[in-house]
């Protein structure tokens, strides 16, 4: 599988086909292009960057005719799980960052058709302009991430539209053989209901083309949201006792449940809060790897920063807004403040007077401008809105201050490590989680970044994470080894994760193995040569099984 230079006439058949400035095979240039956040990276032999259906074909069959292998990604801006980097090592890496149509924006019927190279950005951006009758949801990072790439790697947004994957509907996939499919079941070019109805007769086999590498997804249908005519956001921070935390949990599904909380929140923990409002302090660690109990309260409270902070999105009619204010209130007035704040965005006398009045009021409760700058960035996420703000927090350990724009932490050689458990929405799951997780952190020596994620009402995502000197060797190590550990813990509890690392992809359905042979029989049939990233989320065609396999083992070690 490992090709570190491409045939020359490979090479030239692709700058003929595609043009020379899509085809970079400078080893500086692929060096840049393949950097990760992770403790993991491959260069790869070539990049290209196709603009159209047409050019992704294009490539695909001359894959197939030189036996190369292919790793398609959208924007690769996934940074903590493996940007652009594949699983092994050589072949081409195919950004899809050049295909940023957007063919259609039906509003009667909520819904936009685009390419994986749509950011969040360019997408809310053109819904402003034309169509602002409608929101699309956002993921919390990077308002230049890829909208498909994020839904086809199950990624979540914030809204009640924060299901990404199940929002799309009505694929366009170029095979491994270079034909090109089109999900839902009707008729290939005249299904009108292609972008409205994810079903289509027959099995249903969008699935499989999400954490997949049976096809390469070249365009999508996507449900958006209407807008609301009422809208607020609540701002709650977690201030009692923490022997009351479980009954909260089972509080928060209940609310979820009725109706009451319709947006996704990310609860997060003290640490997960300081990493935005404030720089790593380095001068609190007394000789030590990470933040002592007493250090993160001396750090929290110069910040005003409770143990537990959640904000969340209301939507719907005033009549409904306002049964969600009572409930929320009602509910979580017992174990903690409660402000809400959604009318800071508006434009209107009362928006400038909360503007106005909030910062004053949160600076007598000790809070820092700092965490006062990420009021509005954090309200209008959950308005669909993408922002940049948040991400930022990827820098505060590793450089002295983070950078107000051109953001790349894969760039920056940022070290920064995601695992994400789904765990049932229940207080005894969650709590035993928590507590798997923090003694793992604790062993390590790293210290504890936890979010919270309602993903429905009935699990969350324990999305936890560390940052790591990403040019340090031994501090890699020791990230690796926290990674490893803290997979093999939760699996082995019955927490599998929602999403994983590319440097654990080839192993990552070895604990499925009759799920893991029927998708490899699946990729025997449809790509027997084994060309479209071979071993993502460990699909791997029969004849290279043992490579994945060995693969797997050198990542393990």
């Amino acid at each position: 599988m490992e090709l570190k230079t491409l045939p020359v006439a490979l090479v030239e058949e692709l700058q003929e086909q595609l043009g020379r400035d899509k085809v970079i095979v400078e080893v500086s240039e692929l060096e840049m292009t393949s950097r990760t956040c992770i403790p993991y990276g491959e260069t790869p032999a070539a990049a290209v960057y196709p603009i159209s259906a047409e050019q992704v074909q294009i490539v695909v069959r001359l894959a197939n005719a030189f036996n190369v292998p292919i790793w398609p990604v959208s924007t690769g801006k996934n940074w903590g799980y493996g940007e652009k980097t594949a699983c092994y090592p050589g072949g081409i890496t195919m950004i899809l960052e050049r295909m940023t149509r957007i063919w259609e924006v039906n509003e009667e019927l909520g819904y936009a058709v685009i390419e994986p190279g749509v950011t969040y950005k360019q997408l809310n951006d053109h819904l402003k302009q034309k169509h602002p009758a409608l929101w699309s949801d956002s993921a919390g990072t990077t308002q230049f991430a890829s909208v498909l790439g994020n839904a086809l790697d199950k990624g979540r947004g914030l809204t009640p539209y924060a299901n990404h994957f199940e929002c799309l509907c009505g694929l366009d996939v170029v095979l491994p053989n270079g034909e090109l499919l089109e999900t839902g079941g009707g008729p290939q070019s005249n299904n009108n209901v292609r972008h409205t109805y994810k079903l289509g007769v027959g099995p249903s086999i969008e699935g499989l083309f999400a954490q997949s590498n049976l096809g390469i997804v070249v365009k999508s249908g996507i449900w958006l949201m209407p807008a609301p005519e009422c809208f607020d956001w609540a701002a709650f921070e977690y201030t009692t006792s923490d022997e009351k935390f479980g009954a909260f949990i089972d509080d928060l599904r209940q609310l979820v449940f009725r109706g009451a909380l319709r947006s996704h929140p990310h609860l997060a923990n003290d640490f997960a809060m300081m990493c935005i409002v404030s720089q790593y302090p380095f001068d609190l660690l007394d000789g030590a790897r990470c933040l002592s109990e007493r250090a993160m309260e001396t750090w929290r409270k110069q910040h005003g920063i409770a143990r537990w902070t959640f904000g969340c999105g209301l939507y719907g009619s005033p009549a409904e807004v306002r049964f969600q204010k009572q409930a929320i209130k009602r509910v979580l007035g017992r174990y903690g403040r409660i402000q809400f704040v959604g009318a800071a965005i508006e434009d209107n006398w009362h928006g400038r007077l909360l503007r106005q009045v909030a910062p004053l009021v949160n600076r007598m409760l000790g809070k820092s401008d700092a965490a006062i700058e990420a009021l509005v960035p954090a309200i209008n996420l959950f308005r669909g809105i993408p922002t940049d703000h948040f991400v930022r927090q990827v820098y505060f350990k590793s450089h002295q201050q983070k950078p107000v724009d051109d953001i790349d932490p894969a760039r920056d050689q940022c070290g920064l490590l995601w695992i994400g458990p789904v765990v049932p929405f229940a207080s005894r799951h969650v709590m035993h989680a928590l507590t798997l997780a923090k003694d793992i952190f604790a062993r390590h020596e790293c210290d504890f970044f936890v979010e919270i994620i309602v993903e429905s009402p009935r699990s969350i995502i324990l999305l936890i994470g560390v940052f790591y000197a990403r040019n340090d060797p031994a501090d890699a190590v020791r990230a690796r080894a926290w990674y490893n550990e803290s997979r093999d813990a939760f699996l082995k509890n019955g927490y599998p994760p929602y999403r994983v690392t590319t440097m654990s992809m080839p192993g990552s359905l070895d604990r499925n193995p009759v799920a893991r042979d029927f998708l490899r029989t699946i990729k025997n049939a449809v790509d027997p040569l084994n060309l479209v990233a071979p071993g993502r989320y460990g699909i791997s065609a029969q004849t290279h099984q043992d490579t994945a396999s060995q693969q797997a083992a050198k990542l393990e070690q």
